[in-house]
């Protein structure tokens, strides 16, 4: 499907075509690396929210001057290629305290790789800090003040006017966004699923990286497109994907080679990415405070419980025979929730299996054996 291609193609390359475009028409391009930034803020300036990826990084050797082997390679390719240049595209950059490496990712953006951009003579950088505990009104307020700050510094180094409508329409056109990939997931309800779970993450990796007009506009052409469309007609076993940051869709294709269907997921890059919308009609900065304080969080806020009760849901709504969850190695926070979901799942009785990975797909012989035992161990 062409305009399936199209998704596909996007995620393959750090700047894209449609960013491009966005540029060469005096568009600017606000990078950001956790989902605890509002990217309706950075719409409302006038500007692209852009998801740091490295799809194209091949190592990290000049990252390794600042960074050690034990942080995770997501985080050390990124450091690379922004060393290098490779994110020149960008007119500033926002941080978050995602986890510890993510931090330390942003102290090093600030203090070498952005600090004095060639051939241009300002870069705005900006951090942003999520609270961690759930779920009380003086984190709300701390939340919040922190968006508010956000907001004011990025009125004051561009020189613009970030206005309450303003704010409003980058929520309505982000939640239209989510209610599309909330209908392309519900597709994969079906017996017959019309997307692959490799297809799927495709679409949802372009989200961050595409206008969100163009990207709702290809998104409805693409839904219309599917009519009766069986992506794996011979699918043996149907599951469900969580964990960390995962943005390669061919990832998911070596386990979909292997003869299963991944039918939904609660990745960084997926679902959990965009499950829940922003109240349109309330205060704004209200609004994006509790959206992105209270939606489905990650094994970084204290709210284990309610997160593993959204996975066992999102299992038993889309019919799935088992679970699949990655971590990229040296990841702190999803190791612990590692250990937490394999004790629910012999508690529950739903087949799990866990894989390490690193951000660049390598060799894939050990993957291959393990989700074919899996899956055998399930028939």
């Amino acid at each position: 499907m062409k305009e399936l291609d199209r998704f596909m193609e996007i995620t393959k390359t750090t700047y894209n075509e449609t960013m491009k475009a966005w540029k060469e028409g005096g568009g600017k391009i606000v990078g950001y690396f956790c989902t605890n930034v509002p990217e309706e803020l950075i719409m409302a300036a006038g500007m692209l929210p852009y998801r740091v990826r490295s799809p194209e990084s091949r190592d990290t050797s000049e990252a390794d001057r600042h960074t050690t082997y034990l942080n995770c390679t997501y985080c050390r390719h990124a450091v690379d290629d922004a060393l290098q240049g490779n994110f020149d595209f960008l007119d500033g950059f926002v941080g978050a305290n995602g986890c510890d490496q993510m931090r330390r990712v942003s102290d090093i953006f600030r203090a070498v790789a952005f600090k004095e951009p060639a051939d241009r003579n300002e870069f705005f950088l900006e951090y942003v800090a999520a609270p961690r505990v759930p779920y009380d009104e003086a984190s709300l307020k701390y939340y919040k003040d922190e968006i508010l700050r956000t907001k004011e510094h990025l009125e004051k180094f561009f020189g613009i006017e970030i206005t309450d409508e303003k704010i409003r329409e980058a929520i309505r056109e982000a939640n239209e966004s989510r209610r599309l990939l909330h209908e392309l997931y519900e597709l994969r309800k079906a017996d017959q699923p019309p997307v692959t779970g490799a297809e799927a993450l495709s679409i949802t990796v372009a989200y961050t990286c595409m206008p969100k007009e163009q990207f709702n506009r290809e998104l409805r052409a693409f839904l219309q497109a599917l009519g009766d469309r069986k992506a794996l007609p011979d699918h043996r076993k149907r599951l469900v994907l969580y964990g960390s940051g995962l943005d390669d869709p061919e990832w998911i294709q070596v386990i979909e080679d292997q003869g299963a269907i991944v039918v939904a997921d609660g990745g960084c890059f997926g679902g959990r990415m965009f499950w829940d919308l922003a109240d349109e009609s309330s205060d704004p900065i209200e609004a994006l405070a509790r959206r992105y304080y209270e939606r489905w969080s990650c094994p970084r806020m204290c709210d284990r419980e309610r997160r593993q009760g959204r996975l066992k849901e999102m299992v038993r709504e889309w019919r799935a025979d088992g679970i699949v969850g990655e971590r990229i190695v040296f990841c702190q926070l999803w190791g612990s929730e590692k250990v937490m979901t394999n004790l629910d799942a012999k508690e529950s009785g739903i087949p799990t299996l866990w894989l390490e990975r690193e951000y660049l797909l390598g060799g894939t012989g050990q993957m291959k054996t393990r989700v074919q035992a899996f899956l055998e161990s399930m028939e």
